[in-house]
């Protein structure tokens, strides 16, 4: 799961042989993750290895999280200070220890922590709360979309530690040292920016969520891409979707079926694969009553090219 997971990230094995199967490895100089999140397609695959390899995500504090995580020896003492400090508490008893910590989550979803974006990539402190949060966070959506479960009652262990140890065994060095850039650019000016022949686009972006009118009011918290609306909305995927036709890169489309996806992209122009996969990272959140429910999803991969030549269509 990288170095820390991220909601919808495509970390399993499952999606290794789904998505990661069909990616070309030669001809290609140039790899982008346009909703990078966790990066996980990339970081957990060996065998993807490019000359120019790019992280960008609308979320500047995830962004600035890779970028430190990249600069282990700086960004190592800087996570063990925190845990030294404002994380430090002598509570012994797992339940008070639970809300120590569920007390210092809720303490920065709260206030301006998240807001403020203002700020120069790498900035070690910042991203050594936001490991925290991150997480901290059901399910690993962006905090404020869900409650604190950042502390394992049974371990007495903070998550937080699985980053740190990650770090400190150089577990993913290689492959963060190998990221040539960090950005946090709107999807569309990164693509056009980058497009080219030899460039591979692999796209998960925020998934179309009707509604019970079938639409997407695009109210949910845990987002992960903007534009002029303020979230990955209904423009957005409509955006995204006519920008993909036009470029000259090869790429790969993650989503869960919407009608638009099929008008724009249709099966007898573009490779269309499908898989039934279980949907834990779609439930629960701050809803009690299904976060323990895991739900079955469809998976739908477009792809502009023939997975077996990887000539484009």
């Amino acid at each position: 799961m990288s170095i820390c997971a991220f909601f919808g990230g495509k970390s399993s094995n499952v999606f290794m042989e789904f998505i990661n199967k069909k990616i070309p490895k030669t001809g290609i100089d140039c790899y982008i993750e346009p909703f990078s999140g966790s990066f996980a397609t990339y970081m957990d695959d060996p065998e993807l290895v490019f000359d120019k390899v790019i992280y960008n995500d609308k979320n500047i504090h995830q962004v600035n999280l890779f970028k430190c995580a990249s600069q282990p020896q700086r960004f190592i003492p800087v996570l063990e200070k925190l845990l030294a400090g404002p994380l430090f508490t002598t509570e012994t008893d797992p339940l008070k220890k639970w809300d120590f910590y569920k007390s210092i989550y809720h303490k920065y979803t709260k206030n301006d922590f998240l807001d403020i974006t203002d700020f120069e990539i790498p900035d070690l402190k910042r991203a050594a709360i936001y490991a925290f949060l991150i997480t901290s966070s059901h399910n690993s959506v962006y905090p404020r979309g869900a409650g604190f479960n950042g502390y394992k009652k049974d371990k007495d262990r903070l998550k937080l530690l699985t980053l740190l140890k990650k770090l400190k065994d150089g577990k993913y060095e290689q492959k963060l040292n190998s990221i040539t850039e960090f950005n946090n650019l709107d999807f569309e000016v990164l693509i056009r920016k980058w497009d080219s022949p030899t460039t591979y686009l692999y796209l998960d972006p925020p998934y179309f969520r009707p509604n019970e009118k079938g639409e997407d009011d695009a109210k949910r918290l845990f987002w992960y891409g903007a534009d002029s609306e303020g979230v990955f909305g209904p423009a957005s995927h409509r955006r995204l979707l006519e920008l993909l036709k036009t470029t000259s890169s090869r790429w790969s489309l993650s989503y869960y079926y919407f009608p638009l996806l099929e008008e724009l992209l249709p099966r007898d122009r573009y490779m269309w694969y499908e898989k039934e996969v279980n949907r834990s990272s779609a439930s629960g959140g701050n809803n009690a009553s299904t976060k323990k429910q895991q739900e079955k999803g469809r998976e739908i991969l477009i792809l502009n090219y023939d997975p077996v030549t990887g000539l484009k269509i």
